[in-house]
């Protein structure tokens, strides 16, 4: 038998001493190997060295790409490099000394500073999105002293380790296109069903969310939307920066955080009510972010006419509409949506959808509408469900709050890109309604 055990003692930046291991490459009794890459010194015990040096290759392709989006200078990581464990049994980790004792036990991964510790998963997708996951935090725990509060901490950790393909084709930021290509990853599972529940967190609820070492899927699926819509709309840019860029992990960072975003904040509520609606696989924001701003006019009550587009998914009509507004819509026209199985060919579709297919319960092509709130309540724990209403034929509503009126073509978010066409609504005052 030969292997040697380097234990270093260090003090982290919370005070507390942990160990340092450092491993050499031939473990006889305990079947362990080591591979080393640029940014990552993986021992793990997997049966695969294929999937091992799979693994290595993955975390160095992610490395440079976790420098762009965090916009760190060159030599971020001159001084950093990861010393990882992926292990399917964890108690041969610990019986070579791997795991120092005050290390709390863990179901999934755990990081501290330049350590990591990830149990294999049934896939190795989940596996290597793992991998991924406490590699973040431990460049978080590098260059920016921890990063955020758990919301923060733990959405930037699930956008960095989303990821499309493998080794050196690994890309981050990524939102998967099926479940097929991220097996047992299970975030958008239990966002359905929690959205059947009408549970849905509100954006304050999951700002609240308490360090645990349980890594349960909803938790970490809406700290990952929030994180992934703030970066996602370009006005949210400078402010979700500087919230890293302070280093703070106590109560002030939310506060600096909702600061800064203190005029677009009711918009941002806003857009989370209609992401969480619609988040799934295949979502694009290059056809679903929304135009929303406060200082959209309140609506005069002169006629409007506003176009559809049958690519894209929900659209204001620019105005805000003020309580007890009383409005006529009327819709037209004629769009494309996807192709016929049988056929071939386009379905054509008005505004009452295609009823021999069907999408979400209703006819595919559909014309949808909603109203979405100015304001929310900060005390709410769960978001109100968004509450969609078909516009097949001339209809009226009525507000009963300050907000924005939307529309849709209904498809699924995976199948927007082959659509084309608009449909044509004209919005006029009512004095009542039905």
């Amino acid at each position: 038998m030969r292997y040697w055990i380097l234990l270093l003692i260090l003090v982290g930046n919370d005070g507390v001493s942990w160990l340092s291991v450092g491993c050499a490459q031939d473990f006889s009794e305990s079947t362990l190997r080591s591979f080393e890459g640029k940014y990552v010194r993986l021992t793990t015990d997997l049966n695969s060295a294929e999937e091992a040096k799979e693994l290595v290759a993955s975390f160095d392709a992610a490395v440079p790409q976790w420098i762009k989006f965090w916009k760190l200078p060159i030599n971020a990581v001159v001084d950093w490099k990861v010393d990882a464990c992926v292990m399917r049994d964890k108690s041969i980790f610990r019986r070579e000394g791997l795991i120092p004792e005050q290390i709390p036990d863990f179901p999934f991964g755990f990081a501290m500073g330049k350590q990591v510790w990830v149990l294999a998963q049934q896939s190795e997708y989940y596996t290597r999105h793992l991998l991924l996951h406490e590699g973040v935090h431990s460049l978080a725990f590098h260059h920016f002293k921890g990063a955020g509060p758990t919301w923060f901490m733990e959405g930037t950790a699930e956008l960095l380790a989303t990821h499309h393909g493998s080794g050196e084709e690994t890309r981050v930021y990524q939102i998967p296109s099926s479940r097929e290509v991220v097996p047992h990853w299970g975030r958008f599972k239990r966002m359905k069903q929690i959205r059947a529940e009408k549970k849905i967190p509100t954006l304050q609820t999951v700002m609240g969310y308490q360090p645990n070492l349980l890594g349960d899927v909803e938790s970490y699926s809406w700290s990952w939307a929030a994180v992934l819509l703030m970066h996602s709309y370009p006005k949210y840019h400078e402010a979700f920066y500087a919230a890293a860029n302070r280093g703070d992990t106590g109560p002030s960072f939310n506060r600096d955080l909702h600061r800064d975003l203190k005029s677009d904040w009711p918009v941002m509520i806003a857009q989370w009510r209609l992401m969480c609606h619609d988040l799934d696989y295949g979502f694009d924001w290059s056809n679903q972010r929304v135009d929303l701003s406060t200082a959209d006019p309140e609506w005069d009550g002169k006629p409007l006419q506003v176009k559809v587009s049958a690519d894209r998914g929900w659209q204001s009509i620019g105005v805000r509409l003020r309580p007890k507004t009383h409005l006529a819509v009327t819709p037209s026209g004629r769009i494309t949506v996807g192709k016929s199985e049988t056929s071939g060919k386009a379905w054509e579709s008005e505004a009452g959808g295609i009823t021999i297919e069907y999408r979400h319960g209703r006819p595919l092509g559909q014309l949808l509408m909603c109203l979405v709130s100015n304001a929310s309540d900060s005390r709410a724990e769960f978001i109100r469900p968004l509450e969609t209403q078909p516009v097949t034929k001339p209809t009226t509503l009525t507000t009963s709050e300050f907000t924005w009126l939307l529309f849709r073509v209904n498809d699924g978010v995976d199948e927007l890109n082959d659509n084309s066409g608009q449909y044509v609504v004209e919005i006029s005052q009512s004095k009542t309604t039905r």
